[in-house]
């Protein structure tokens, strides 16, 4: 058996967890449930975080999500956040899929160079330039030109509804709050207008984050304390919860505990 092969047989493994009708499941039992059925088709989910939150914990919780995209044929556009890297993103999620999936249908976004190279890269970097309303017409259709090719590689060939995941501080830091709002409240509407699930990361301090929240259908709050990572609804409502790993099959499975009284 080849390298590849090998490394690709030791694959966890993902079994999806239906969908509910028009909805997408989160991939968690427990958060579908206290979601109503898990996400609505064509709705906008916000995940608020606050400095506590790791790198780790957004695996934790957003990894069944993705999987379960994936596993049923549904690609993923991805804005990762700064703190993050395509080819590092890939490294992670490839424990659980196969990197000839991931590489099918994950596109990453990429606005400050990083593995340009990449098949799964996407990028808009050009040394120099200016970026957003700033740049040129001919470099905004040039941009827009290799968004569309790459959701269309994501979508595949069934042209099948995907998951749009972009961290909020990406277009705020490159253009501004007020620039990078308009962006997100068009991305959003054309999401919703696709069927789509846009999934968005508000990290602390942003200038966007009220705007953000009035777009979001369902917006869950962040937080890691003693008892770990904590997810609690804001909107749907729903008492904190400990995100824990699923103790009958371990990762990726997770599941919700409420702590103790």
């Amino acid at each position: 058996m080849r390298a590849r092969e090998k490394a690709e047989a030791t694959v966890v493994e993902w079994t999806p967890v239906p969908d509910a009708a028009g909805r997408f499941s989160s991939g968690i039992p427990d958060l579908d449930r206290l979601l109503a059925g898990g996400y609505r088709r064509g709705s906008f989910a916000l995940a608020s975080l606050d400095e506590s939150v790791l790198r780790e914990d957004l695996d934790l919780l957003l990894f069944p999500t993705y999987l379960n995209m994936l596993y049923q044929s549904r690609g993923i556009v991805a804005i990762l956040p700064s703190n993050d890297s395509p080819h590092e993103f890939r490294e992670r999620l490839t424990r659980f899929v196969t990197r000839r999936r991931f590489d099918s249908r994950v596109r990453v976004m990429d606005y400050v160079g990083e593995d340009q190279s990449a098949p799964y890269v996407v990028s808009f970097h050009k040394e120099g330039a200016p970026t957003g309303a700033r740049a040129p017409a001919a470099d905004r259709r040039r941009a827009l030109a290799k968004a569309v090719a790459g959701e269309r590689e994501a979508k595949g060939t069934g042209n099948r509804p995907f998951l749009e995941l972009f961290a909020a501080e990406i277009f705020e830091t490159l253009m501004g709050a007020e620039a990078a709002t308009k962006l997100y409240f068009q991305g959003v509407k054309r999401s919703r207008g696709l069927g789509n699930l846009a999934l968005g990361i508000l990290g602390p301090g942003l200038g966007c984050a009220p705007a953000m929240r009035r777009m979001a259908d369902v917006e869950i709050a962040l937080h890691r304390d003693d008892l770990g990572l904590t997810v609690r609804g804001v909107h749907p409502a729903f008492a904190r919860h400990v995100v824990a790993l699923d103790p009958a099959v371990g990762a990726p499975r997770v599941v919700l505990v409420p702590p103790p009284a």
